[in-house]
């Protein structure tokens, strides 16, 4: 994952499903989602990473979904240019619908994170006002 990564958008039928938050049977729902950034770190494109495997590369007001077993899942975010945020291990039950959010902190000055949301009316509509993206090609 080296050089700027772009991003790919996923198909818009796709996306409207994904916006109802819908559980899935038998699977957990994991949604990351990168709120909008005025103007700091608005040029980084944030690939999500879950079970060392790319779900999805992100610009500000983008998210990323996958389902998942449930159990234990590790997720964490590569910038490009830029670096790593540590692993946030989320743990997950069927029929669960995780949101995530991934960003820098200290209003863009920060460190790149992935982290819950502080509460769900937030985290819903971060992926209800952004668009669905897909692991981009390198």
């Amino acid at each position: 994952m080296t050089g700027c990564a772009s991003v790919q958008y996923g198909d818009k039928n796709v996306e409207a499903s994904l916006k109802t938050l819908a559980p899935i049977a038998g699977k957990a729902s994991l949604y990351v989602c990168r709120e909008p950034a005025v103007w700091v770190g608005a040029g980084a494109r944030s690939t999500v990473i879950v079970n060392d495997q790319p779900i999805g590369t992100l610009k500000p007001n983008n998210f990323a979904h996958v389902a998942l077993e449930p159990g234990t899942h590790g997720v964490k975010v590569k910038n490009s240019p830029g670096g790593e945020s540590g692993i946030l291990d989320v743990t997950a039950k069927a029929g669960d619908v995780q949101i995530l959010w991934v960003g820098i902190t200290g209003g863009g000055f920060g460190t790149l994170t992935v982290d819950f949301f502080s509460n769900r009316v937030e985290a819903e509509q971060c992926v209800k006002k952004a668009e669905y993206a897909v692991p981009s090609a390198q």
